[in-house]
């Protein structure tokens, strides 16, 4: 059974100081009411869970000098409080958002310092909101804003600094993209994405898509979102129509810990899934989230129980804020990753990848002496190899 959320049980602590009532149902599942009753200062965090201690408020005080914050009540809701309306130790949900931790140290090497590029290269923006770095397909960046911040975002030159140097959608960018994408007929691809490009009003959206549609029907598109976590109420009926009417081929949910798939997120995942063809996960590998072997699996096996493939798990990113809070190692992604591959169905096990600045790179699952190796014989050729069980096979040609 999947869990509910009782916001009734939750809210009733004020949100902001516009929000000095419980929310009625209709309020509650309005994907705007929830935007606009989102907390973004570290007051309304104390006034969420009085139970916080000065130390703790100073430090996400700190973090929030130079950074944004974000949060939706629904989001709010997936937090777990203890008896002194505090959030539980290691909350996956609270330590995505909310930065609990000492601000990176003055950086060093391949720490955030808010203004190295980690994946965004200058040759690659082809215009101030297209990237195109692999040969078929670009990423538009329609906004640089979210539903709510994740603190490790590697996006953060984009969304979490309060003074952003990126470029926001402005007209005179999209036409100039939509004129890039039309010179290109070797392109087979538009992804979009930002921020959060469901942060844009359903006429919006259907004045960028059909935009892209008049430009090239044969086009694929793609959309990357997590709304689904933090506003799945963002799922309008009028948003399941204009990606119908558009012909949107996949879209691309962001998802980090089994906490976050509720029976809002399943629902609206499967009214997405009436009209988009293919719907997959992409999901961060972060210490003290989902960096252990049991969440994981429970994770990927939820999103496979309701149709979501999960598609990568990304390495934490150099130049991403938070690294001593998040990062792994990558022999532990190895060695889960691997375990993964031979206990459960490989259509439930992400492909675990490093968003190298220059591209991804997908990390050969091999641990100790576990490599294939090619023996070239008289009769023929024989691939050694260790199976599913740990046993040494070997493959005929």
């Amino acid at each position: 059974m999947q869990p509910t959320l009782d916001h009734t049980a939750r809210i009733q602590i004020p949100l902001t100081v516009q929000s000095l009532h419980a929310p009625t149902s209709t309020e509650w599942r309005d994907w705007k009411w929830q935007q606009r009753h989102a907390i973004t200062r570290v007051e309304d965090i104390q006034r969420y869970f009085p139970g916080l201690n000065r130390d703790t408020l100073a430090r996400i005080g700190a973090c929030l000098q130079d950074r944004k914050i974000t949060v939706t009540p629904y989001t709010l809701n997936l937090i777990e409080k203890d008896a002194s309306l505090r959030p539980v130790d290691d909350d996956p949900v609270w330590r995505q958002l909310i930065p609990d931790w000492a601000m990176d140290p003055v950086a060093q090497g391949l720490d955030y310092d808010g203004e190295s590029e980690n994946w965004e290269l200058p040759g690659e923006m082809v215009t101030p909101i297209c990237q195109h770095k692999y040969d078929n397909r670009v990423i538009l960046r329609l906004s640089n804003v979210c539903h709510a911040y994740c603190q490790f975002c590697y996006e953060a030159l984009r969304t979490l600094e309060k003074e952003s140097t990126k470029s926001s959608m402005r007209k005179q960018d999209w036409q100039a993209t939509l004129n890039y994408i039309a010179g290109h007929e070797t392109l087979d691809e538009v992804i979009l994405s930002g921020g959060e490009p469901l942060m844009h009003s359903d006429a919006h959206l259907d004045t960028y898509l059909g935009d892209l549609r008049d430009l090239r029907p044969d086009l694929i598109i793609r959309l990357h979102t997590r709304a689904l976590t933090f506003n799945p109420f963002r799922i309008t009926d009028g948003l399941i129509d204009i990606l119908a009417r558009h012909n949107v081929t996949a879209i691309g949910l962001h998802v980090a810990h089994p906490n976050e798939i509720t029976e809002e997120f399943i629902s609206a995942a499967r009214r997405l899934a009436k009209v988009c063809p293919i719907l997959f996960a992409n999901i961060p590998f972060l210490q003290g989230v989902n960096d252990d072997y049991a969440t994981l699996v429970a994770l990927c096996l939820k999103l496979y129980r309701n149709g979501i493939q999960p598609h990568y798990l990304y390495q934490f990113m150099p130049f991403s804020p938070g690294a001593p809070a998040y990062r792994t190692n990558i022999s532990a992604a190895l060695e889960i990753v691997s375990k993964m591959k031979r206990r459960i169905s490989n259509i439930a096990v992400p492909e675990y990848v490093l968003p190298h600045k220059t591209g991804k790179y997908t990390v050969p699952l091999y641990l100790g002496g576990e490599q294939p190796t090619l023996v070239q014989r008289a009769d023929g050729e024989y691939l050694h190899f260790t199976n599913w069980q740990g046993h040494a096979c070997v493959f005929p040609e």
